[in-house]
């Protein structure tokens, strides 16, 4: 659906990635990493200064306009819907450049706003939405043109717990019925609830492609699960364990995934004990970086 073959613009780097039909890939970075600058790249907005770009099995800056017909691109620099135009007008507008017919058109549009929360806007300009209410607009505005492939640019910015929740469930469902999505974030919490696949980009390179699960086993597996216990403190010598710290009722516990589960853990401790409270911490993005480079 998407190919780079040693790609290089700005700060990105002889980057070489394939996004298959029908898949979820997240891209991840720091600020400033040139998560934006691929996704330019893929729909067209920018020209590679070396390597190729092909979208859909077309160059996607000389075949800009066949490509936009299968295509929805949100971007955090860009605005996807006019401003100075209500919701509804927005979404008219939407509707007859696609030449969407009005069942179809009055069916995705009842849907997405009800999941997305943004039914009883349709009389506002854009312009005076929050952020947040804008960004769900502008999914919806994304998703009702029915594209084969869906670019988004952090797309969840602003919006609160409920609409991402929302939101998430939304782009599994779509993955499900084969829209291809590539979409950028900085939170690897975010990408985890969307992604089939992870591409990990620090400073322009391509540092990891592939699952989520691979990522951490091989650059990540120290986990830390965390325990208020209501009872004794249990016996956790014969676990293959890191380490654990005890303070009070609190019990930190830092293993290795690769080696035992959180479940094994778990089940292990309330054979032996009573448990009031649970975490699980694992690393960070920021982590992950750290142990790739060393």
């Amino acid at each position: 659906m998407i190919g780079f073959e040693n790609v290089s613009k700005f700060i990105v780097s002889d980057v070489t990635l394939y996004i298959p039909e029908g898949k979820t890939v997240g891209l991840i970075g720091a600020s400033g990493a040139g998560k934006t600058t691929l996704i330019k790249l893929a729909c067209g907005l920018l020209k590679p200064k070396s390597g190729k770009v092909y979208t859909m099995r077309k160059d996607p800056v000389t075949k800009r306009l066949q490509c936009g017909r299968d295509m929805s691109v949100l971007l955090a620099d860009k605005p996807f819907c006019q401003n100075e135009y209500t919701v509804a007008d927005n979404f008219e507008i939407l509707q007859y450049i696609y030449r969407l017919s009005s069942e179809e058109f009055c069916k995705d549009y009842r849907m997405l706003s009800e999941r997305l929360r943004f039914d009883g806007m349709e009389d506002q300009k854009v312009k005076n939405l929050s952020l947040g209410q804008r960004r769900r607009v502008e999914i919806g505005a994304a998703l009702i043109c029915r594209p084969k492939l869906l670019l988004l640019d952090e797309p969840a910015i602003g919006m609160d717990a409920d609409a991402k929740q929302a939101f998430y469930e939304l782009i599994k469902e779509k993955e499900r019925e084969g829209l291809t999505v590539f979409l950028t974030s900085h939170n690897m919490e975010e990408i985890s609830k969307m992604c089939s696949r992870i591409a990990l980009l620090d400073q322009g390179k391509l540092l990891y492609y592939g699952e989520e699960a691979q990522l951490r086993r091989q650059y990540a597996p120290m986990d830390s699960l965390y325990l208020k216990l209501a009872g004794r403190l249990p016996n956790l010598e014969d676990l293959p364990l890191k380490s654990y710290q005890v303070d009070g009722d609190n019990l930190k516990i830092t293993y290795n995934s690769n080696h035992i589960t959180s479940a094994e853990i778990l089940r292990l401790v309330l054979a032996q004990t009573k448990v009031a409270e649970m975490k699980i911490r694992k690393p960070d993005l920021a982590d992950i970086i750290v142990q790739m480079k060393k």
